[in-house]
């Protein structure tokens, strides 16, 4: 996986792990963090959708990118994601802003 300030390239087919952070609070039981990817655009098709309840020691939020999710995908297909969460006491923010997410070429698949 590449990263480029919050756009991030992978491979179709590859197994990945995004590992999001909120040092100013940390997730904790009772939050949701959700990972949307679309085509094209914040208003084209949800290509893949993975959402965490379960968070690490230290408050992160592990999000596993499997072979499967992204072996339908484009090759060379721009896509657009944000992460967002909801808190414990409802509390709704979109931790990141919309962003590139690029599903690159395979060779062997």
């Amino acid at each position: 996986m590449t990263v480029s300030g919050t756009d991030l390239a992978m491979t179709r087919g590859d197994t990945e792990l995004i590992i999001v952070t909120c040092t100013a609070a940390p997730f904790s039981a009772g939050d949701t963090v959700t990972l949307t990817l679309r085509a094209d655009d914040v208003y084209g098709a949800i290509a893949l959708q993975k959402t965490i309840t379960e968070f690490e020691e230290d408050g992160s939020a592990y999000i596993p990118i499997l072979p499967g999710d992204t072996a339908s995908l484009e090759m060379d297909g721009d896509y657009v994601y944000d992460v967002q969460v909801i808190r414990a006491d409802g509390t709704v923010t979109t931790i990141i802003k919309p962003s590139k997410f690029e599903i690159e070429e395979e060779v062997t698949y």
